[in-house]
Order: C-alpha cells, then sequence, then structure tokens
C-alpha cells in the first residue's frame, strides 16, 4: 500500500470518525444549530445547494451503484440470516422507494437498522436511500461504514466503493474519485478454477 493510499484512507477515517462523534452529539448540536439557523437564515431559503445533484442524476447514480456488481462472478457472496422483522421493513423500504416515497422508505430503513444496526448490508441501503434524498455526505459516510463492517470483498464491497465514487463526482474529486476506482476493483474476487 504506497504512502498516497494510506493517507487517502487516513482522510477518509478522520471525516468519519468525526460524523460519527456528531452522530452521537446530534441532540446538542441540533438544539445550538437550531438556533443558528434562525439566526442566520437566507433571504431565499429555496436555493438548492451546489453539491445536491437533480434527481434524475441522483436516480441514474443509485442505479449505476447497484449496478456495479452486475456480471459480477465473485467468489464471495455474503446472504445474512436475520430476523424476519428486519426483512418486512427493508421490503418496506423498497415499496416505498418505488413510489418515490423517499422518507418513508428512509424511515423503514432506519427501523430494520434498529434491530440490526451494524449490519452492512442495511448500511448500504440506507446509503442508497439517503444519495436519493440528496444527502450525498451521508450516503458516502454510510457506504463507508458499511465497507468497514462488511466481507470488504465481494458485490457488496463492490456497491460501498461504487457509493462513494458517485459521492466523488458529485463533488468533483478527481482525487479520492481515482483511489475509490481502485478499492472498488480490489473488491472483485474471481473463483478459483476447478480442475
Amino acid at each position: 500500500m504506497t504512502i498516497d493510499v494510506m493517507l487517502a484512507d487516513f482522510r477518509f477515517c478522520v471525516v468519519l470518525s468525526m460524523s460519527i462523534l456528531a452522530r452521537r452529539l446530534r441532540p446538542f448540536i441540533l438544539s445550538a444549530g437550531s438556533l443558528a439557523l434562525v439566526a442566520c437564515s437566507s433571504s431565499n431559503p429555496s436555493t438548492p445547494s451546489s453539491l445536491v445533484r437533480p434527481v434524475s442524476e441522483r436516480i441514474a447514480a443509485v442505479k449505476a451503484i447497484r449496478a456495479a456488481n452486475a456480471g459480477e462472478d465473485s467468489a464471495l457472496q455474503v446472504n445474512p440470516l436475520r430476523d424476519p422483522a428486519v426483512e418486512g421493513f427493508v421490503a418496506k423500504a423498497r415499496q416505498a422507494e418505488q413510489q418515490q416515497q423517499l422518507d418513508e422508505a428512509y424511515a423503514a430503513i432506519v427501523k430494520a437498522r434498529g434491530l440490526a444496526p451494524e449490519a452492512p448490508d442495511l448500511l448500504q441501503d440506507e446509503a442508497e436511500i439517503e444519495f436519493l434524498r440528496g444527502n450525498i455526505i451521508e450516503a458516502e459516510k454510510l457506504a463507508y461504514e458499511s465497507f468497514k463492517n462488511g466481507p470488504q470483498v465481494g458485490t457488496l464491497c463492490v456497491q460501498n466503493w461504487q457509493t462513494i465514487i458517485e459521492a466523488r463526482r458529485s463533488f468533483n474529486d478527481t482525487g479520492y474519485l481515482a483511489h475509490a476506482q481502485t478499492r472498488r476493483e480490489q473488491c472483485k474476487v474471481k473463483r478459483p478454477v476447478r480442475l
């Protein structure tokens, strides 16, 4: 592993650690943030952030994330056994997403994660929903958390890094984009040839 790769991973881990800390301190931050927003609200609140891609681009990005491992014959496929309640919430999330009800999809996937908080596939599902909702920074963080909790090779790994690739494209970050593309390719493990 080169020093550039190590530094890129270190920077990403620092950002991820800060986001996890922020998530734990969220109630306190929200209180202070609410006061700050009231004091500093802009005169035109309907102006979209420059980081938020149009809906059509977000949908295309999530399709690319889900199709990233299409045709891959990975040697590793992880399918967890889980509580039927989790599967019910995942099904609700998928149905809500198909009906373009992204807030309901998000609520359902959060409930599923409440029952299996560290499940890497649920983290990736939440990342994709967040991407569709326009929360690209959060989507990238969730994808990386999924990668860290998951097998780090195989189809889920490919989707994790494709999510990061799509996020980096949104931020026009060509430096880390190249690193993410390399990491995605490292996820692909071929089956051994059997005689």
